[in-house]
């Protein structure tokens, strides 16, 4: 076992100049890797620009759109699309004439309506009532 060992380390054994070449090797290694590294790093960033410009550029596209769109509904266009379209406004001919309300203002509220029975046949109605019963204790009975 140690002679298949010593036999190894006296092959790895390297000159000076391998050492040089390995180690300008790894720098070269270090330097295209950071090469690499930074090409991406640039890529990503004109990408993010690129994109953000994009952005910019397709809200500038929707405030335009909204724009067109408020201005396609305001009531001035809508007239103008009418008249091109062969519509035309008319004055109404005549109004609806206004009914009297019978309604007492003076009334105080919760008031029943009023009643249009003459105060004779009330009293007489009352008198009734209390002689005979009540109409709906009758109208119950029958």
């Amino acid at each position: 076992m140690q002679v298949a060992g010593s036999v190894a380390a006296d092959r790895l054994h390297l000159s000076s100049f391998a050492h040089a070449y390995l180690g300008l090797g790894a720098a070269l290694v270090a330097v295209l890797f950071y090469l690499a590294l930074a090409a991406q790093v640039t890529q990503s960033s004109y990408d993010i620009t690129r994109l953000q410009d994009q952005q910019r550029q397709l809200i500038a596209e929707q405030d335009q759109l909204r724009y067109q769109e408020v201005t396609l509904h305001a009531p001035a266009q809508v007239q103008h699309s009418a008249a091109q379209s062969g519509m035309q406004r008319t004055a109404p001919v005549a109004y609806v004439p206004a009914q009297p309300v019978a309604i007492d203002l003076g009334a105080p509220a919760g008031a029943s309506g009023t009643d249009a029975t003459p105060l004779w046949a009330r009293y007489l109605a009352a008198l009734f009532n209390k002689v005979g019963g009540t109409r709906d204790v009758m109208a119950a009975g029958k």
